[in-house]
């Protein structure tokens, strides 16, 4: 009888916290969604993507999130992705392209991340296990990599991906 009283209250605890959803095709992990985009395209384009799905380019603000994100690409094999990071107006500063913020954390390769003229945007490269690289805004060669904040929801929701927390 207490060990069903105890689930009665557990259950009722965790669903009285609420949830953390993403509407479907969204991924959730702590506060945020994150979509994965399918197609190659430039870094203005994967930006424009991620906006009209209601994101933007990603930004990573931690070691925690950049391994979660990490993880998941690794299961996505073989593709480069965009971050919303870009250092195009001075050299070497790195700044969110959506907001114009300062990058407060960064994972590039060594060697990478430096002073290139050319190269102004960032993307997880697969063959270097998803660290970041400094890559040229105008290739077509990454796919979107979009964030947005999560919503609060009900369980009862049957279409978003929920996590409780």
């Amino acid at each position: 009888m207490q060990s069903i009283f105890y689930f009665v209250f557990l259950f009722g605890f965790v669903q009285g916290r609420g949830t953390t959803c993403c509407t479907d095709g969204w991924l959730a992990f702590e506060s945020s969604c994150y979509m994965f985009g399918k197609d190659v395209a430039a870094f203005t384009v994967a930006e424009q993507y991620c906006r009209q799905h209601g994101g933007h380019l990603i930004h990573v603000d931690n070691n925690h999130e950049n391994n979660f994100i990490k993880d998941r690409l690794r299961d996505l094999k073989a593709s480069h992705f965009w971050s919303g990071l870009t250092d195009e107006d001075i050299e070497g500063t790195w700044v969110w392209f959506d907001t114009d913020t300062n990058a407060t954390f960064v994972d590039f390769y060594t060697g990478y991340g430096g002073h290139n003229n050319i190269a102004d945007c960032v993307i997880f490269a697969y063959n270097l296990d998803y660290s970041w690289i400094d890559y040229a805004c105008s290739s077509a060669a990454a796919k979107p990599l979009c964030e947005r904040p999560s919503e609060s929801c009900s369980c009862e929701s049957t279409s978003a991906n929920v996590i409780v927390g």
